[in-house]
């Protein structure tokens, strides 16, 4: 260190070499820059990869999708056709269905009458007679009714308790007198059977 003449140290001047730190500042930010765009450079070229991997395969699913939907399309288109010829068929033999059956249940109602009825006149036994048999519907009923001689009481019972085997709402005589042209014993009778006409 040197004196002064006054005896106290003179200050050191250094030289700052700015053309030195610049070029250092410019060669580091020069650095930091390459290293980005180089990053940045890498960053696009796999993107760029990527698209030209996935597109390819993005666009024939998406084709393949299309196609798809469009066959399903056809075959809903098919199915609403079908069902549409369907309905018109079902709604052309309705009228036809109703009248087979109505026929049906009328057919099915006759046998049961006509069951009914011949089961009544079959359970007549020896030793009687009808005068007047009368079958009528009333009110989803069959009613039979019956009047008839017998020689004896008991042949009347006997009628009744068979006519009436089936399932029956009523099955009774409704009434009894005496009648002398059938014999000593002979009666006059009134048998009722009613039952549902289904």
């Amino acid at each position: 260190m040197s004196a002064s003449s006054s005896g106290t140290g003179a200050p050191s001047i250094r030289s700052i070499n700015v053309r030195a730190n610049l070029l250092a500042e410019w060669t580091t930010d020069q650095v930091q820059f390459r290293s980005e765009a180089t990053r940045y450079a890498l960053g696009i070229a796999i993107c760029i990869a990527l698209a030209v991997i996935a597109v390819p395969a993005i666009e024939g699913g998406r084709t393949s999708f299309v196609h798809a939907q469009q066959k399903h399309l056809a075959s809903l288109n098919e199915l609403k056709g079908a069902l549409d010829q369907a309905n018109d068929l079902k709604k052309a033999a309705e009228p036809g269905v109703a009248s087979a059956l109505l026929s049906s249940q009328t057919s099915a109602f006759f046998d049961r009458l006509m069951g009914e009825s011949y089961g009544v006149l079959d359970a007549a036994k020896s030793g009687m007679a009808f005068t007047s048999v009368k079958v009528e519907v009333r009110a989803a009923e069959i009613v039979i009714d019956c009047r008839a001689d017998a020689e004896s009481f008991d042949i009347a019972v006997a009628f009744a308790q068979q006519a009436g085997r089936t399932n029956s709402k009523v099955s009774s005589l409704t009434g009894t007198r005496p009648n002398s042209m059938f014999g000593k014993n002979g009666v006059s009778f009134e048998y009722l059977k009613r039952v549902a006409a289904q």
